[in-house]
């Protein structure tokens, strides 16, 4: 499986620029899903826009092999202006520059959840106007859109409530926190708790998140485990979660939801104490900390498990497929986890027409189906485009009857993508013929077996595409098999899933009591060492001027020896 390969509707990309905001030929820009160039946008001319967002997120690099266009550059062109875009590592580095630059400097940031409520409590952005905002509100994932659009700030705004995110920041990406690891070492069932970080079973086998929010998630859900256990008992009631109808199911998950927010919203002094002892003593058992590296380490088989932000873990599970077929799951505990939402905000003194525009420009269901292709991350957009780019992923988005299927070649008549089909009562998956032919009759179809024919495993997508697709178009895909699933899952978890996470809040006023332990705990590491250096050291003190007394009086005696001879 490789998603980057699989995004075929005749993309045709952007060449890279030579340098921002330059104005550029039109032969230099091919077109993109479209027989011309792009219509330019008037009334931008010549203006810049200064964007500070997060590492390798968002589409700038022109890869015609793999699909990948440069969407700052497409930008630049369309609407004639110059843009200026920095990066940053971590959400906490966006911040601490931000308040070292002057109002203004930046027009558009994309900080997460918890950074967007500081930067609101701090009155560091400005109210967006969301009439604005049209293509974003257009073909925004409706649930998703509105839990972003709920969360709220610690402030109150000129009517006594407190402020909502919703009028401060535009959705980008979303996510889960979960583990991804190998089978082939990890026992599946493990997962399901975040008890497998602290296993002996599982010594040095992970890496965790060299970042304090995350990483506090996992300490907090372990501290109080037993609680959390006892209190989903308690709302089960003697029955088992399986025995449960659909509606008992839905009313026990929302009832746990807000226990598990509870908790998250804990940070208090004993809080912080025991998460503490707990990130401390699992320190002790992982391979170490990590920011980027873990995604890659876990195909490169240096851990066997990871702490992964959901499209990490689909990158990794990609990738290790594509390069080794080695297959790599992904799992939220059943604790619970975190779930987060990036977002585009504009701080004070920023250009908030331009920006504006870039958020619509990254909506456009086209662009962010491209910007989706490349980042892998799951987008805020959920547009026929972004269904019609990930079906493919996946599996199979509807049964076919007779001979009908959709084939897709290269330039080389090269098969590059087929449909899962449904062919005369059987599944197969569409194959060339020997040269390199459409195929028209059953010879030229693989039959797939009964045992991972797809019938039964359909996944319904209704929770982020409803009322985005055409009348008669379902958003069901069919996954090919469970280690598809196990991907569209981590992609796009199920309704169920959602309920078991919880957004992490910013600390608030404890924040600063966060950062001290975190620091500590990270510090406990490598202080070890200096620990024993410490002691050689005070321990050498008494010795060497035991040393220098024995030399002396040995000095003595040789002098006495000599001095009688």
């Amino acid at each position: 499986m490789n998603k980057n390969k699989i995004f075929t509707l005749c993309l045709l990309s952007l060449l890279t620029l030579g340098s921002c905001g330059e104005q550029v030929e039109e032969n230099k820009i091919p077109a993109y899903y479209i027989d011309e160039l792009p219509e330019k946008v008037s009334g931008f001319e010549g203006q810049t826009l200064t964007i500070y967002n997060c590492e390798d997120y968002i589409s700038s690099t022109f890869d015609e092999e793999e699909g990948y266009i440069d969407l700052i550059a497409l930008f630049e062109y369309m609407y004639d202006v110059k843009v200026n875009y920095y990066t940053f590592d971590t959400v906490e580095t966006m911040y601490n520059q931000m308040n070292l630059q002057n109002e203004g400097y930046y027009d558009l940031i994309c900080p997460s959840d918890y950074m967007i409520q500081r930067l609101i409590n701090e009155d560091k952005l400005e109210k967006m106007d969301t009439t604005k905002l049209d293509v974003y509100n257009k073909y925004a994932a409706k649930n998703i859109k509105t839990t972003l659009d709920n969360m709220e700030a610690s402030v109150l705004d000129e009517n006594g409530n407190k402020k909502k995110l919703g009028d401060y920041a535009a959705g980008y990406m979303w996510g889960t926190m979960g583990v991804i690891y190998d089978p082939n070492f990890v026992k599946e069932e493990d997962t399901y708790s975040w008890d497998v970080y602290w296993d002996t079973n599982y010594y040095k086998y992970a890496s965790i998140k060299n970042s304090m929010r995350d990483t506090y998630v996992v300490g907090i859900l372990h501290a109080y485990k037993d609680e959390l256990d006892s209190r989903r008992n308690e709302l089960l009631n003697g029955r088992k979660e399986e025995d449960l109808s659909k509606e008992e199911y839905d009313e026990y998950l929302d009832a746990y939801s807000k226990i598990l927010q509870e908790v998250f919203d804990r940070h208090g002094e004993k809080d912080i104490k025991l998460v503490k002892e707990e990130l401390s003593s699992l320190k002790n058992n992982i391979y170490g900390f990590e920011v980027d590296s873990g995604k890659n380490d876990i195909i490169d088989g240096k851990i066997k498990m990871n702490l992964a932000w959901s499209g990490d873990a689909v990158y990794s599970i990609n990738e290790a497929y594509s390069s080794s077929e080695k297959e790599l799951y992904y799992t939220v505990p059943l604790e619970g986890s975190n779930i987060w939402y990036d977002a585009w905000c504009l701080p004070k003194g920023s250009n908030k027409d331009l920006s504006y525009a870039f958020i619509n420009f990254l909506s456009d269901p086209a662009y962010a189906a491209a910007n989706m292709n490349y980042i892998g991350y799951t987008s805020f957009i959920a547009s026929e485009d972004v269904f019609n780019t990930i079906a493919p992923w996946y599996g199979a988005t509807e049964y076919y009857n007779d001979d009908e299927y959709y084939a897709v070649y290269d330039d080389n008549n090269e098969l590059i993508d087929a449909s899962m089909v449904h062919y005369n009562n059987k599944f197969y998956q569409c194959i060339k013929d020997s040269q390199g032919n459409l195929p028209t009759n059953e010879e030229y179809f693989e039959e797939v077996s009964e045992e991972d024919s797809p019938l039964d495993e359909s996944y319904d997508l209704s929770h982020y595409f409803k009322d985005l697709l055409p009348e008669d178009k379902e958003s069901v895909i069919y996954p090919f098999d469970e280690y598809y699933l196990n991907t569209l899952e981590a992609q796009y978890p199920s309704v169920n899933t959602i309920k078991r996470c919880a957004v992490m809040n910013d600390f608030g006023d404890a924040n600063d009591d966060v950062v001290i332990m975190w620091s500590q705990v990270r510090a406990y590491t490598n202080m070890v060492p200096y620990y024993v250096i410490l002691i050689c050291c005070l321990c050498s003190i008494p010795l060497y001027f035991i040393y220098k007394i024995y030399q002396k009086i040995n000095d003595k005696k040789l002098e006495k020896i000599i001095n009688n001879k």
